[in-house]
């Protein structure tokens, strides 16, 4: 079909590439960029406090379990199929009841759990990345920042439209909305469209064609791949699930309370919206120049530069008393902070290979899961009425500086010696 339609010279990865652009996009547009949307009018709705309301992030924390296995069923030959196709499904169904909850506790259960489980299984962290992992390897920077930048899209186009949903028409309507999106724009594509390797497709990474004389070997030694056992004993892996951890915590903290800060500051619900559009925009283009930096130079002072940066950038929303403040910080943070998820992929990859880059990821996922969901809660129990988020997002900043430092310890692990 590929062929018929782009021609023989089409590389089908690019496929595989738009799949995960599209799935990280609304799942990221939703769970990511859009809550924030929801905070105000759902705390009031359902007469919570902004922290009894972030409480929901917590939740997830019982999807770690599973998450392991997630990442091992990305490396089976039809696992990403069915996991993208089954879980859109889930979600989707999950969102439009979520519509109907009339206490945060159905909504702690329903979206916390049902939609984050969800969540997990179709989001880019997984699958995608994993999947992207395998069918490049010259290519794999700009490969993994166009997949990635459908996280930065959900924030431009998906969180703008919940936003202008619930101001249309309420948050109820708003969630039936977003399920029926994940249900029709995910699940088909996955199930006609989705493989997990370019090897079972009879095609090589990158779309490379070998000469009939090379043999097995040389095929398996174009990318050394680590077990997940292999992997745990070398002391780079550490470093980076730290170096991940500390990002998700400013990530999931930032996007969750960002629009709440600006509110605070006594910029309109207009502004917020344009300003948060212009986060995920920046954050949107940033992510090619990530990727082909991290084709050129080594991931590892790469993501040394970019983690200071987003570390830095971030201050300008504490700083920010006007709205050229306000949009210094959407374009800077959106810059440094857009990089982190195509770095962090390219680094487990080039670290670590890609047979087994699912267990991989399922492995790191966890802590990172369990913290970014915390960091909301903990944001939230911070803010008061006279300093409002002030700071948490300098601690946040901070966080994101330490990651950068303890990055510069990542010396890449030293191949075993294969067996002639």
């Amino acid at each position: 079909m590929t062929s018929r339609l782009f021609g023989a010279r089409f590389f089908y990865g690019w496929i595989i590439v738009f799949i995960t652009f599209i799935t990280s996009m609304i799942t990221s547009g939703i769970s990511g960029y859009g809550l924030s949307f929801f905070v105000i009018p759902m705390s009031e709705d359902l007469g919570v406090s902004r922290a009894e309301f972030a409480i929901i992030n917590v939740f997830r924390i019982a999807l770690i379990p599973a998450i392991p296995l997630f990442g091992y069923l990305a490396d089976k030959k039809q696992g990403p199929r069915l996991m993208l196709t089954f879980g859109s499904l889930i979600a989707g169904f999950a969102l439009v009841f979520s519509s109907q909850v009339q206490s945060i506790w159905h909504f702690y259960l329903l979206y916390g759990i049902v939609v984050g489980l969800a969540m997990t299984i179709i989001g880019g962290d997984i699958v995608g990345a994993a999947v992207i992992s395998k069918w490049f390897i010259r290519l794999r920077g700009r490969a993994m920042a166009f997949g990635t930048m459908g996280i930065s899209a959900g924030g431009l186009i998906v969180a703008p439209f919940a936003g202008w949903l619930i101001s249309a028409f309420d948050w109820r309507l708003a969630w039936v909305v977003l399920g029926l999106a994940i249900i029709l724009f995910i699940a088909p594509a996955s199930a006609i469209f989705m493989r997990r390797s370019p090897e079972d497709m009879g095609l090589l990474p990158d779309g490379d064609v070998l000469p009939s004389s090379h043999s097995t070997y040389e095929r398996a030694v174009l990318e050394y791949s680590w077990t997940l056992k292999q992997a745990l004993r070398t002391r780079s892996f550490w470093i980076l699930l730290i170096t991940g951890t500390l990002a998700y915590i400013a990530i999931s903290s930032v996007l969750f309370h960002q629009v709440a800060y600006m509110q605070d500051k006594d910029f309109g619900i207009q502004t917020t919206a344009v300003m948060a559009t212009t986060l995920a925009f920046f954050a949107l283009i940033a992510k090619p120049m990530w990727g082909l930096l991290a084709e050129k130079i080594h991931i590892r002072w790469v993501m040394v530069v970019g983690f200071i940066l987003s570390g830095i950038s971030l201050l300008l929303l504490v700083l920010a008393q006007n709205v050229p403040m306000l949009l210094g910080y959407a374009i800077f943070h959106g810059l440094t902070m857009g990089g982190e998820a195509t770095l962090m992929n390219v680094a487990l990859a080039t670290y670590f290979g890609r047979d087994h880059m699912g267990a991989i990821r399922g492995a790191v996922a966890p802590i990172g899961v369990i913290m970014g969901s915390l960091s909301p809660v903990f944001s939230g129990w911070l803010w008061t009425p006279e300093t409002s988020y002030d700071l948490p997002f300098i601690i946040l900043s901070v966080i994101w500086v330490l990651g950068g430092l303890i990055m510069l310890l990542a010396k890449p692990p030293v191949i075993p010696k294969i067996p002639t």
